[in-house]
């Protein structure tokens, strides 16, 4: 719904500006530009730096996981084994203590991976900000009257595209880019 409204505005801003320069004599030709954003950002080298580094991390921090997770197997399968050799009292205290184990390792994977989507959300606004910065000055150079994104434009001339430029200027001012994660969660 989003997408057809933000469509649907576009064309009337469009039919609005040509409607415009029409009656003021002028030629009612304008200068468009198309970009591919999502595009533009999925292919660049800081986006792909970025995921491959949390992904790295992701790993690492599954590998940790995974091995608490048979350290809990083996503690309820040992749990389970002295039920028998236990009082009922410090058999619940046993009990009771697994439980907060479990409880504090599933705490610790969720917000590790909230920290993971909010790393990956926080780097995408930056290259998303710094790619309209680019888009911007795209425009300028060449004089656009407008510029849209791809997936609102369903055909165009292969000039207008400016996708190509766009990701070249944003390869070309994050190629330096150094990637540090927030402060890893404690183990």
């Amino acid at each position: 719904m989003r997408g057809r409204l933000a469509v649907m505005v576009l064309m009337a801003l469009w039919l609005a500006l040509a409607s415009a320069l029409a009656q003021d004599g002028a030629s009612a030709s304008l200068k468009i530009g198309i970009v591919d954003i999502n595009g533009v950002l999925g292919q660049s080298v800081a986006m792909t730096k970025i995921r491959a580094t949390i992904d790295e991390e992701n790993k690492k921090f599954q590998a940790t996981i995974e091995a608490e997770q048979r350290e809990l197997r083996s503690a309820e399968a040992n749990l389970n084994a002295e039920r028998q050799l236990l009082d009922a009292s410090e058999f619940n205290t046993r009990v009771q203590e697994f439980e907060r184990r479990v409880i504090i390792l599933q705490q610790r994977t969720q917000a590790q991976r909230q920290n993971f989507d909010a790393t990956l959300k926080r780097a995408d606004e930056h290259l998303r900000a710094l790619l309209l910065q680019i888009i911007g000055e795209i425009a300028a150079e060449e004089n656009f009257d407008l510029v849209m994104q791809r997936q609102n434009v369903v055909l165009f001339q292969s000039e207008f595209n400016i996708s190509a430029e766009a990701l070249r200027r944003l390869n070309e001012r994050t190629k330096d880019l150094t990637i540090t994660l927030p402060n890893k969660e404690t183990q």
